[in-house]
């Protein structure tokens, strides 16, 4: 229901769930398994890990072409070796070579983890201590399958790409149209579809001074984007959610990222239309990370701010 209130999230995404419909996978799903993500890209290109990851090698095969993804979740004891096993097989069947299988270190451990292309949460969790992974390919086709388990359910992530040609979209020479979307209008669309997808919308582009909860100047386009989300949707009420990177104690950390988030909150039940009390703001330090802590570039992606639905 808090979903199917997202009517400007749901307008921006009309036909999605008929573009389901068309994209059944032929290779199946597990007995009783919920679809809890899909998402299809006409052309597009897909880092295929084809061996265990380490903090020195990465190695990946990138395939181009139509491109497929799913995620599945079941109730139950079902393992991470069943699933693996079943698509492996059907893969098979379908004239797949199998080109590399790992469970847990053998992939690489934590650089696996944040080294791949995972769907974000709540669509697809993923837990260190029990994970497999199965890479596929044949002419002109390959496939990986990601399946863990967490909370009492087995979660099951499948990527396909058909190796298909570019399609040719380019519109006869001085005849192609002016731009129709703004930055601020694609902004808008990814906040909406990925409350609408994931339930969750990190809000990149919100930055603060350095080790305080001053949001700066460069911040207000965002904010104004995510009010404009509120707006649309004044039923809804929203968590606020503040992130850090692991640099220094957690506690510290856990306040900073709770004054950010009420920072954030504050600022948006202040916009024209929002209202209070809409906005609850929380803090959870670096216990969430979206990337690795090793590098600038992953605790860059780690310290932000995202909006929840409860």
């Amino acid at each position: 229901m808090i979903r199917a209130a997202l009517a400007l999230a749901l307008a921006l995404l009309a036909g999605a769930a008929a573009a389901q419909e068309e994209a059944a996978p032929e290779f199946g799903a597990l007995e009783g398994a919920e679809l809890s993500h899909f998402l299809t890209r006409s052309f597009d290109e897909y880092a295929l890990p084809t061996g265990r990851f380490t903090r020195e090698e990465k190695p990946v095969r990138v395939v181009e072409g139509a491109v497929r993804e799913f995620v599945y979740r079941l109730e139950g004891e079902t393992s991470t070796l069943e699933a693996i096993r079943n698509y492996g097989r059907r893969f098979e069947e379908l004239g797949y070579d199998i080109l590399f299988e790992c469970a847990g270190d053998e992939c690489g451990g934590f650089d696996f983890r944040f080294g791949t292309y995972l769907v974000e949460p709540p669509a697809m969790r993923f837990d260190l201590a029990d994970f497999r992974y199965l890479a596929v390919e044949a002419e002109g086709r390959a496939a990986s399958v990601t399946a863990s388990r967490q909370g009492g359910r087995l979660y099951v992530q499948i990527v396909a790409v058909a190796g298909e040609a570019a399609p040719e979209r380019m519109t006869p020479a001085g005849a192609a149209p002016a731009p129709r979307a703004k930055p601020g209008e694609a902004r808008l669309y990814e906040i909406a579809r990925r409350l609408t997808e994931d339930g969750a919308a990190p809000l990149d582009g919100i930055a603060f001074e350095a080790g305080s909860a001053q949001l700066t100047a460069e911040s207000g386009p965002v904010l104004d984007e995510v009010a404009k989300v509120l707006r649309a949707n004044p039923d809804l009420s929203f968590l606020v959610v503040g992130h850090t990177d692991n640099e220094g104690a957690l506690t510290p950390n856990i306040a900073l990222s709770l004054k950010r988030a009420e920072a954030v909150a504050a600022r948006l039940e202040a916009a024209e239309g929002v209202g209070s009390g809409r906005l609850i703001p929380y803090g959870v330090g670096f216990l969430a990370p979206r990337a690795s802590n090793m590098s600038e570039e992953g605790r860059a992606l780690n310290r932000r701010v995202e909006l929840v639905l409860p």
